[in-house]
């Protein structure tokens, strides 16, 4: 007989032995349940008090001699299903905790252009057919020379592999933009009148904050929470601008 099975129900090899042999010899007395399990004389009483406690032995006093017996094998099932019980109360504690480690809030700075540049890689290399990437866009930037060669490249590696790509700008910089992205039928464009965030990525459960200038800068923000926030913002953005 396979015995693992009992020692997943949490019996120890010993209470296995002498369960199983007190199985075999109905009432018994120490004496030959020590012989019939192979368990040392002391330890055959210490391992039927454990197995009273669990229910899986009785016992009876006659002529000053105990008598022990096995308890039905269905009571297995009980231990089993106690046990189910007792996990069914701690899992949404579990839950919890599964859910806060999963949603652990992360910040990383990213500063100067080759680890601006590494970001944006690694951007184009996690996002996929279908995936989503949102963006309010600069403002006075466009009107240098490394920042629309920077995006064009960006944009066109997104094209590529057909990813969502969306990006809202001020109609400020509209004439800018328009020429920034010429050739590119993959990226949507919209402009508003109003303020809004500017250098402003959304993917995924990121956001990521751009900052151009001398030394390019981006704070990339992990939080799901967060992320939908923006997203939801941008959304109804979106849905205002032309």
């Amino acid at each position: 007989m396979d015995t693992t099975l009992f020692r997943q129900l949490g019996l120890t090899e010993r209470e296995t032995k002498v369960y199983l042999a007190l199985l075999e010899l109905g009432s018994s007395t120490a004496g030959p349940l020590t012989a019939k399990s192979g368990i040392p004389h002391t330890k055959v009483y210490e391992t039927l008090a454990r197995l009273n406690e669990k229910g899986l032995v009785s016992s009876i006093t006659v002529s000053k001699t105990k008598h022990y017996e096995a308890a039905s094998p269905k009571e297995l099932l009980n231990i089993l299903e106690e046990r189910k019980r007792q996990f069914s109360d701690i899992i949404d504690e579990l839950e919890l905790k599964r859910k806060f480690a999963q949603t652990k809030q992360v910040a990383t700075v990213h500063e100067g252009y080759a680890a601006f540049k590494a970001l944006f890689n690694r951007i184009s290399d996690e996002l996929q057919k279908q995936d989503s990437y949102c963006a309010f866009a600069f403002k006075e930037d466009y009107r240098s020379i490394a920042t629309p060669l920077f995006l064009r490249n960006f944009h066109r590696k997104l094209a590529e592999k057909k990813v969502i790509d969306k990006a809202i700008a001020s109609f400020e910089v509209k004439r800018d933009v328009l020429k920034a992205f010429e050739g590119n039928s993959n990226i949507q464009l919209r402009f508003v009148k109003k303020t809004m965030p500017v250098g402003m990525i959304i993917i995924k459960d990121k956001v990521i904050q751009l900052v151009w200038g001398d030394r390019p800068t981006a704070i990339e923000i992990t939080s799901s929470q967060i992320h939908e926030h923006y997203l939801q913002f941008f959304d109804e953005t979106w849905n205002e601008a032309k």
